[in-house]
């Protein structure tokens, strides 16, 4: 079952009017998937998630309390990415991010990761949006065996000795967060069910709507 907090940000200073050429040249090759491999992938990636349920927690108790709260700024961070290259997390300031934290084992990320290229990628193409999903605690062959499987191709980030989830939360996968254009955390979440998530993209959409695009 989802976890939802949701809570807007107290003034962080002035909202970033226009990106810079080279943030928009990262969100673009983030959010810029080739969509109709995306709608290829979406019906692969259903069939592998259908039935499967249960909290994805590794070897630890449920109901672990995320170490980053709505209302904090969101840690910094540079990842590698699947596809070669980096991103750091500060670079997408101006865009609302939604950043994901998954593992291709869990059963609930599976399910999550499934709806992404529509439910996420091509709901909010060409907005200042950005989906950043990392792989947490596996390596690179284990991803890529997890993409193959699936039929998913949009980015995603390599976390294979759990660091950049570290500063996040202690466990439990999927675990989502909102962020809006100043890097500030406004909705988070862990597990997954479709409600729960629609509620967290509702979200975002209202966040673009009052300025963010």
């Amino acid at each position: 079952m989802m976890r939802l907090i949701r809570i807007t940000c107290g003034p962080t200073g002035d909202r970033v009017a226009s990106r810079t050429a080279e943030n928009r040249a990262i969100a673009g090759r983030l959010a810029g998937t080739v969509y109709a491999m995306a709608r290829r992938a979406v019906k692969r990636a259903l069939v592998l998630s259908v039935g499967l349920a249960g909290a994805c927690i590794s070897e630890e108790e449920p109901g672990a309390a995320s170490r980053v709260q709505a209302g904090d700024a969101a840690p910094d961070f540079t990842v590698e990415l699947f596809d070669g290259g980096t991103v750091r997390l500060s670079d997408l300031r101006g865009n609302v991010v939604l950043l994901t934290f998954f593992s291709s084992w869990c059963p609930e990320c599976r399910a999550e990761l499934a709806v992404m290229p529509v439910e996420v990628l091509e709901r909010f193409a060409d907005r200042a949006f950005v989906s950043l999903a990392v792989s947490r605690g596996e390596s690179r062959e284990e991803l890529a065996a997890f993409r193959e499987e699936s039929g998913l191709r949009f980015p995603m980030g390599l976390d294979p000795d759990g660091a950049i989830f570290g500063l996040y939360a202690e466990q439990t996968v999927p675990r989502n967060y909102l962020l809006d254009a100043d890097g500030c955390v406004v909705a988070l979440s862990s597990g997954y069910d479709a409600d729960g998530f629609e509620t967290m993209l509702r979200r975002a959409e209202r966040m673009l709507s009052n300025g963010f695009q």
